[in-house]
Parts: C-alpha cells; sequence; structure tokens
C-alpha cells in the first residue's frame, strides 16, 4: 500500500470512529455507567483499526498496543480514545513518519542479511556471501532511487541501477566506481568464477555495502 493510500485510510478510520461515537446513548437511569455505543458499529471500526494499525506500524508499535489495550468495550470512552490514537496515527503518516519507519525496517533487514553473509564468510562460503551481498546492495540501490524520486525499471540490474543513481547525482561517481566493484564481485559469484575474487574482497564487499546503506537509508 503507498503511502498516500495509508493516509486516507486512517482518516477514514477517524471518520469511521467519529460515527461510531456519534451512536452513543445513555444508560438506563438505574444503571452507573459509561454512555453506550452501537454493538455492530464499534465491534466494525475496532476491527478494522487494529488490522490497519498493524499493517501500518506493525503490532509492536505504541499505537497498535495502545488501541489494543484502550479500546476494548463498546463504551464512548473506548471509541474517543481510539479516535485520539487514530487522529495521532493520522498525523505521523501525513508527516511522513510512515516512510521513515519503513527505511527503518529495511535497514534492520538488510542488516540481518549482511550479518548473514559474515557468518557465511567465517564458514568458509564465500561465494554464498557474495551472492548475499550482492542482491542486499541491488534492494537497497532500489530503495534509494524510490526515496530520492529517480525512475528506474524493474529489469534494470545492479550496474543499470548504479549508473542512473549517479547520474541523478544520489552519489558520487567514486562511490559509483566502488559499487561497480561489488557488482563485479557479485557477478563471478554468479556466474561461478570463483577463482576471478577472493575472501579479503567478499570481506571489503560486506563492509563497503554495510557502511554504504547505512549512510544512505
Amino acid at each position: 500500500m503507498r503511502t498516500e493510500a495509508f493516509v486516507e485510510r486512517c482518516k477514514t478510520l477517524v471518520g469511521q470512529g467519529e460515527k461510531v461515537l456519534a451512536s452513543r446513548r445513555p444508560p438506563p437511569a438505574n444503571v452507573a455507567s459509561d454512555d453506550y455505543l452501537d454493538d455492530s458499529l464499534f465491534a466494525e471500526w475496532k476491527a478494522s483499526a487494529l488490522s490497519f494499525l498493524a499493517l501500518a506500524f506493525s503490532e509492536e508499535h505504541s499505537h497498535f498496543k495502545l488501541f489494543q489495550t484502550g479500546v476494548v468495550y463498546a463504551y464512548a470512552h473506548s471509541a474517543i480514545t481510539g479516535v485520539g490514537i487514530l487522529r495521532a496515527a493520522y498525523v505521523d503518516l501525513r508527516e511522513g513518519f510512515l516512510g521513515k519507519l519503513q527505511e527503518l525496517v529495511a535497514a534492520a533487514i538488510f542488516a540481518d542479511f549482511l550479518e548473514q553473509a559474515f557468518h557465511l564468510m567465517e564458514a568458509g562460503y564465500k561465494d554464498a556471501a557474495a551472492s548475499i551481498t550482492g542482491a542486499v546492495l541491488e534492494d537497497g540501490l532500489r530503495r534509494i532511487a524510490s526515496t530520492k524520486k529517480i525512475a528506474v525499471r524493474n529489469t534494470d540490474d545492479l550496474s543499470a541501477l548504479n549508473h542512473k543513481l549517479a547520474d541523478a547525482q544520489a552519489y558520487n561517481r567514486l562511490m559509483q566506481k566502488k559499487i561497480q566493484v561489488w557488482n563485479d564481485v557479485r557477478n563471478n559469484a554468479a556466474h561461478g568464477e570463483f577463482s576471478e575474487y577472493k575472501t579479503e574482497d567478499v570481506t571489503g564487499m560486506i563492509k563497503g555495502v554495510e557502511g554504504f546503506l547505512a549512510a544512505q537509508l
């Protein structure tokens, strides 16, 4: 789902929550309770909001956790709490927080794969390590292109991505040359030319890619 779609969906859920609140009715005269809400409207809205917050922010994010624990029963205070959380989420999304969140998630995933590459190196599997690192680098270049609004094609390989990003001044020509060297190592690994590069070449590639993506993402 695109960022704009997340923003619009969150805005819709805020409005849905306000409709739920509009269904409030006072309890019977002899009952000490908060105002009741329409059970069906409340249940539908609650389920939709939880699903959205998990998708947009993850179940570990405070927005999801606060909604899950604070919006439980079909009473007015629950809906007021839920609408407030969704409004806060809407501001985060509108101000671009989702993009930052996605970049952080991507960085964490890259770090995990590069750690795997280091472990493969330690175990003597330099060729597999080179392939994994090359895949991480290619995906990273695509993310950089997306962030900087640089047009690339799905069919562009690592070399083409590197050329387009350097031409668009996403980074300088020296970095372009370094990335091309890493691409050569990756291609040699992919085509079985294992004698064309050494263990230290892959070690340098992993460290270089790690530093490059950390700076860019």
